[in-house]
């Protein structure tokens, strides 16, 4: 079976990477499907994250990101509601 990894935010659920498909024998044949798995990482993207201010919230920490980015493809491609975490 092919697999594709994705990784996306623990609390948002949007896109972090999307990996490239890791062939199987079967791959390209008619009906053989690819299936994604999915890692959390992080906590929230950018754009679901409040920017925090020292005077609003004191004590508050700011989360470091490993640096990576990606396209925004926070929809789903393959139609599926369903997903599976790692």
């Amino acid at each position: 079976m092919c697999y594709k990894v994705v990784e996306r935010y623990s609390a948002c659920k949007c896109l972090y990477f999307e990996h490239s498909i890791d062939p199987c024998s079967a791959y390209g044949q008619r009906g053989h499907q690819v299936q994604e798995k999915t890692v959390l990482v992080g906590y929230t993207c950018d754009r679901h994250s409040r920017r925090r201010t020292p005077t609003a919230s004191p004590g508050a920490r700011e989360w470091a990101d490993s640096g990576y980015g990606s396209l925004d493809l926070s929809a789903s491609q393959d139609g599926g509601d369903s997903e599976e975490y790692w």
